[in-house]
């Protein structure tokens, strides 16, 4: 693994790192005077962005492990089209969180939705690394 694959690695973690702290401090700001009486006025607006955070830190954070644990597969070899591989794997790992969220926030989601959906990743991605050469 070259410098630069090394440099490209820490640069996503830092980034999903600092997704995390950001989702963390809207989520600590984001309408601390919400009451009964008194609802948020940018609930839905708070809900995306927070849900945003989530899944773009998560798809950020996966990106590189997936890089590195196919490096390690691949007896420390990296060939051609393995970021590409990894990013489609974080990419996955981002949409599904975010199908998750939105079926929970749209009272949809039970444990059988939840097992599908991330069983539907798991065989979508099967199927993409299927075709791969």
């Amino acid at each position: 693994m070259s410098g630069r694959q090394r440099v490209i690695v820490a640069a996503l973690l830092l980034a999903g790192a600092l997704g995390i702290v950001a989702l963390v401090g809207f989520a600590g700001s984001a309408c601390p005077v919400e009451t009964e009486a008194q609802p948020c006025p940018d609930a839905t607006r708070n809900l995306v962005v927070a849900i945003t955070l989530a899944s773009g830190s998560s798809a950020l954070l996966v990106t590189p492990f997936a890089f590195l644990g196919e490096f390690v597969a691949r007896r420390r070899i990296v060939y051609r089209g393995a970021w590409w591989r990894a990013g489609r794997r974080g990419a996955l790992v981002g949409l599904v969180l975010a199908a998750l969220a939105g079926l929970r926030l749209a009272e949809a989601l039970n444990v059988p939705v939840a097992l599908f959906t991330i069983m539907l990743g798991g065989v979508l991605e099967w199927f993409v690394a299927r075709r791969d050469p």
